[in-house]
């Protein structure tokens, strides 16, 4: 049966070329839907609810596509907000055909060979042509030093991730946020570190038998970069679970968010808030959310 529209000035909705070529067979149905509609209505603001609704979806399966197409690079996100991404800057393969490592190594110098077998070296084991390709990319279109490839192999070996998706990702999104120097690349892998080791510590403390979600990994990353230890995140626990009965990962994120603004990094720092301001009454009854909108409130008309 043949397709094709009567009215070719009707209204449309332009889907990224990149979609169609190499994404429209892996992706879901909902997170097709989901994509279709943050294209058409990107002028507006819409939260997991709304969209949920409107296509007909749950609240939980409209974050998943939206960390799928972030994943993909369709989308980025910068500052709490959506952007399409209008290109990826890697080389497309009709610029890098994946060819066999010997045709490869014999365009390259001796430095680049020399990249290859350390890389199988700490690897542990011979790597395909695609991936010798990809490190091709990462050096000649990415301008990635040996030094900092090496670094990126062997952080990804490191948490079991040595996998050509996972180490395109990162090198993308690495010179997407400048990131072009050693110096640069052995800070964020030490910020990614103390991230994951958190998220270990903290799925223990919380009871979570599986990983966080993507969402929850970038509230824990949030509130690492904010310098609250990990006392103070688990003192947020203990009251959500005083106060709800329950543990709810959005209470703590919005305790936590209250008490950086308070400037509060450590349990010593938190103040008793029925006793802020003498010849007050206590706040008898309030959870902590409330009595600290009360105590800035407070702060606010001193």
């Amino acid at each position: 049966m043949k397709y094709q529209f009567e009215d070719t000035r009707m209204q449309t909705v332009a889907v990224p070329a990149r979609v169609v070529d190499g994404l429209i067979g892996i992706a879901t149905a909902a997170q097709l839907k989901v994509l279709l509609f943050l294209l058409r209505y990107d002028k507006l603001a819409h939260d997991s609810a709304s969209i949920a609704s409107f296509c007909n979806l749950k609240e939980e399966e409209v974050d998943a596509a939206v960390d799928f197409w972030i994943k993909e690079r369709v989308f980025a996100k910068e500052q709490g907000k959506l952007r399409l991404v209008s290109a990826v800057k890697t080389v497309q393969p009709k610029e890098l055909p994946r060819v066999q490592p010997t045709i490869v190594l014999e365009e390259t110098d001796e430095d680049f060979r020399g990249l290859i077998g350390e890389v199988q070296r700490i690897s542990g084991k011979m790597i395909n042509s695609t991936m010798v390709s990809l490190l091709y990319n990462m050096s000649q279109n990415l301008h990635f030093s040996n030094e900092m490839i090496l670094q990126l192999v062997a952080y990804c070996i490191s948490i079991d991730k040595f996998t050509y998706r996972y180490l395109e990702t990162v090198a993308v999104d690495w010179y997407d946020s400048g990131i072009n120097t050693f110096e640069l690349a052995e800070e964020k892998i030490r910020t990614l570190e103390n991230n994951r080791k958190l998220e270990l510590r903290l799925a223990r403390a919380f009871g979570i038998a599986t990983a966080f979600s993507a969402k929850q990994k970038e509230a824990i990353a949030q509130w690492n970069g904010w310098g609250l230890t990990e006392e103070l995140i688990l003192e947020a626990y203990n009251r959500c679970m005083d106060n709800k009965g329950q543990m709810s990962f959005a209470y703590i994120g919005k305790i936590l968010e209250e008490w950086n603004k308070m400037g509060w990094r450590k349990p010593s720092d938190i103040q008793d808030l029925t006793k802020q301001t003498t010849g007050r009454k206590p706040h008898e009854g309030l959870s902590d959310l409330e009595q600290l909108a009360i105590a800035r409130m407070q702060g606010d008309k001193k």
